[in-house]
Formats: C-alpha cells, sequence, structure tokens
C-alpha cells in the first residue's frame, strides 16, 4: 500500500487531509487562542523535536494554558506521523488551541483543548533561492510590541505578519523586514535576520520584540564554536541595507542569503563567503543532530 506524502492528526487520530475538519466555534478558529511549532524531518527524523516541544509548552504557559497531553505522547503521535509518510523530508506543524464552546473572548468558556498535527512532504526549495538569493522589502508594518503580545509565544495571532508579507509580494520580494517601535530591524514575517558587517555577524537582540529562534539560536552557538564574532545588537534598515552579507534564518529554510533590500544589492549582489561558510558549518551540525536523534529514537522502539 503507498504511503501518503500529507496527514492530519486531530486530538490522536490520523485522518486524511480532505477529512480534516475543525468546529467553528474552536478558540483557535474565532480569536487565533492557540499555540504551534513548526519542526520538519531529516532521514525521517524529527529535528530538534525535544527543543520545540520546550518551546510549544511556553508559549502554552505564556497564555495561561497548560497543555493536557504528556510530552511523550506528542512524541509518540509525532513519530507514528512521520512513519506512516512516505519520504523522509517532512514538514510537521504542531497546533494546540483553547478548545471550543460558547462564543465569547473568555477563556473560561472553553470547553477543552484540541490538537492538530500537520505532516506533509517538504519539498526542496529552489536551488537558485540559495545560489542566487533573494529580496526583501521593508514595510510600514511594524511588529507587535512585546506589550501588547509577547513575540516569544509562537500563537495563531499573525495578521500583522499576513498584511507585512502581502505588501512584500506586491513589490515583488520575498518576504518583508518588519521594524519596531523605534525603527530598528525584528524578523521578517517568518525568519530571523542576520547582516555580515566586516566579518561580524549580527543578529537583532531578543529585546528588540523577536521570537527567539531555534536555528538562530543553533547558529550563534555554531558560530562561537567556529571562531566567529556573533553579536546580538539593535540596527535599524539603513544599517541593514548598508551590510556586506544579510541572510535569515528558519528551521526549514536553514540559511537563506538576501542578496537586495528595497531593490538595491547588498554587497556585490550575489550570496556572501561568509553566509556560505556559516551554512556548510550548520549543515554539519544537522548531521550530527540528526545521528543522535536515531540513535535516541531507535533506544526509544519510535523507529526501528
Amino acid at each position: 500500500m503507498t504511503k501518503p506524502e500529507s496527514l492530519v492528526c486531530i486530538n490522536g487520530n490520523f485522518v486524511p487531509p480532505e477529512e480534516a475538519f475543525v468546529s467553528v466555534f474552536d478558540r483557535g478558529f474565532l480569536y487565533g487562542d492557540s499555540v504551534y511549532d513548526v519542526t520538519l524531518t531529516y532521514e525521517g527524523i524529527p529535528f530538534l523535536l525535544d527543543s520545540h516541544l520546550d518551546r510549544l509548552e511556553s508559549s502554552a504557559q505564556k497564555i495561561a494554558m497548560e497543555i493536557k497531553w504528556k510530552r511523550e505522547e506528542l512524541t509518540k503521535l509525532i513519530y507514528k506521523g512521520v512513519n506512516k509518510l512516505e519520504g523522509d523530508r517532512h514538514y510537521i506543524r504542531i497546533i494546540i488551541t483553547r478548545g471550543g464552546g460558547e462564543i465569547g473572548l473568555d477563556p473560561n468558556l472553553s470547553d477543552g483543548q484540541n490538537l492538530f498535527l500537520i505532516f506533509k512532504e517538504l519539498e526542496p526549495y529552489p536551488i537558485e533561492w540559495y545560489q542566487k538569493g533573494v529580496s526583501l522589502v521593508t514595510t510600514e508594518i511594524m511588529k507587535t510590541p512585546k506589550k501588547a503580545m509577547d513575540p516569544s509565544v509562537k500563537s495563531g495571532n499573525y495578521l500583522n505578519n499576513v498584511l507585512a508579507l502581502q505588501k512584500a509580494k506586491e513589490k515583488g520580494a520575498y518576504d518583508a523586514v518588519m521594524l519596531n517601535h523605534l525603527g530598528n530591524v525584528t524578523e521578517s514575517t517568518s525568519a530571523n535576520i542576520w547582516l555580515v558587517e566586516k566579518g561580524t555577524f549580527k543578529t537583532p537582540p531578543l529585546s528588540a520584540g523577536i521570537l527567539g529562534g531555534l536555528t538562530r539560536k543553533s547558529v550563534l552557538q555554531i558560530g562561537r564554536e567556529q571562531g566567529l564574532e556573533m553579536r546580538e545588537i539593535d540596527f535599524n534598515a539603513e544599517t541593514l541595507r548598508q551590510a556586506d552579507e544579510v541572510f535569515i534564518t528558519s528551521s526549514t529554510r536553514e540559511i537563506l542569503p538576501i542578496t537586495k533590500i528595497d531593490g538595491k544589492p547588498i554587497g556585490k549582489g550575489i550570496p556572501g563567503p561568509y553566509t556560505k561558510t556559516l551554512h556548510n558549518h550548520y549543515s554539519n551540525f544537522v548531521k550530527q543532530i540528526i545521528q543522535e536523534e536515531k540513535t535516541k529514537a531507535i533506544k526509544s522502539g519510535l523507529i526501528k
């Protein structure tokens, strides 16, 4: 029997995507009252799964929602879903909503949480993205201030990011640069932003109002282990445009070079040597982690 390329798990039940439904009364649908996280697999092994589940739990705690599924349950469901799929490279989205109930903002109206796991084959990104780089534009749509919504929470509230990306697409760009209320760079709509200036790597600090990306964290660690100068520091859009090299980081895209911002080339307008070198180090890191995770999963009986 042929394995599917995509699958959905709803509260522990696996169904084809076309049979996956959520109630219109679910608070995730009505209010974005939900948390989520995303990872991917290499060789059929979920990458940094414990770290992603740590962040999921942290997000839930920060919106006063205690996840009712135990870590072991979530891990088993995720591996079960991956093992049902065709191929060995998949996208995994983990969503937990506060549940359904009577319509109203009061969280106490919830009748219980809902868990959704979305699995789908992750097609390779175009090689041209990495060979030639992609473009960004700055937009007037700001990153949500921390006092309005803690940026460390990965929640279903994403409308400002959606609108910023829409503006970027209207201008023919790959993604948007989102600034904070001080005019400093925060993130793109779905990735952390970095620049290279005279051999020094710089990325906005958490205090700028960004999500502490796991790839960002890994890149900081890898760079420092390799003796590279890695700094978490505020900078504005003009500094970003004047950088020698720029790239973004995320779990699924790893390290993606940016060669144009607001229509102007970055450096020589091609992916720079520091970005390429760092990506090579990151690729080696991924291989090491996957081997460790595979050994752990075999011992735990999660895979054969």
